[in-house]
């Protein structure tokens, strides 16, 4: 297990054309960038995708991950509920990743979830990814 590469991009839903609905217009040069590294992403092949988002479960002293084997998520808020996204969860990373962090001390793990539905900043990254590639 490697890391690849790393990406960070913004995620307003209106650059999904389902939601946007002609405004996403106003924003090409965001889904130019998006388009870009959705190409990057599928010319690297991973594995897996780490998706981190700010409107993802948070606490002051502890890193969450999410738990389960996967989990799924629509545009319902957002008036595109068609647009729909069920993902599988990489346990054994999950795994490994919560016991190196049991053996540095460092305060991460699975615990906590109070939503276990993506979120935006988890689906619109994905809804341009998964255009291009779906491993």
């Amino acid at each position: 297990m490697s890391i690849l590469a790393a990406f960070m991009v913004p995620h307003p839903p209106m650059i999904v054309p389902e939601i946007g609905k002609g405004s996403e217009k106003q924003v090409t040069d965001t889904i130019v960038a998006y388009e870009r590294v959705a190409d990057e992403v599928a010319a690297l092949k991973p594995d897996t995708l780490i998706i981190t988002s700010p409107h993802a479960v948070m606490y002051a002293d502890y890193f969450h991950i999410s738990p389960g084997k996967a989990a799924a998520g629509s545009f319902r808020q957002f008036r595109a509920p068609g647009v729909r996204f069920s993902e599988q969860y990489d346990t054994e990373l999950v795994n490994r990743i919560c016991a190196l962090s049991d053996e540095a001390g460092f305060p991460a793990g699975t615990l906590g979830e109070r939503e276990a539905a993506l979120d935006h900043g988890t689906m619109v990254p994905l809804w341009f990814i998964r255009k291009k590639y779906c491993p």
